[in-house]
């Protein structure tokens, strides 16, 4: 029997050893393909603490988005200070440089944007 990815379950799961990308991936084709209710309390749980420093703060601006986007109460932990990277320096996903990096500072979302993350606009795009 399948279960579905939450957010949560994700961290779970990059604690177990599996990558971070693929299990990120796994939630949002869960979240996308599930009812409005569903899609709710796969956002609900708080996630686990991973090694990464940016993984919880990736998770809380993914969550943060989905809720925007789908017209959800954004659950109170994406708001807790573990939920922000920690320092002043920014992540820029794939090490941008030049160009793209300057269209991530441009275009990122701005739940990402909020937790000193610049990414692709379409960062939680499917194909």
């Amino acid at each position: 029997m399948y279960v579905l990815k939450t957010i949560r379950m994700v961290s779970v799961l990059v604690n177990s050893g599996r990558d971070f990308d693929h299990s990120l991936c796994e939630f949002l084709d869960d979240f996308y393909s599930s009812t409005p209710d569903v899609r709710k309390t796969l956002i609900a749980e708080v996630p686990l603490e991973m090694s990464d420093p940016v993984h919880l703060p990736f998770l809380a601006a993914t969550a943060h988005k989905l809720a925007n986007d789908f017209d959800i109460t954004p659950p109170a932990w994406v708001f807790e200070d573990s939920s922000y990277l920690s320092g002043k320096r920014p992540y820029v996903t794939n090490n941008a440089k030049g160009g793209l990096k300057l269209l991530y500072y441009y275009c990122s979302p701005p739940e990402f944007k909020h937790r000193n993350i610049f990414t692709s606009p379409n960062v939680l795009s499917r194909a």
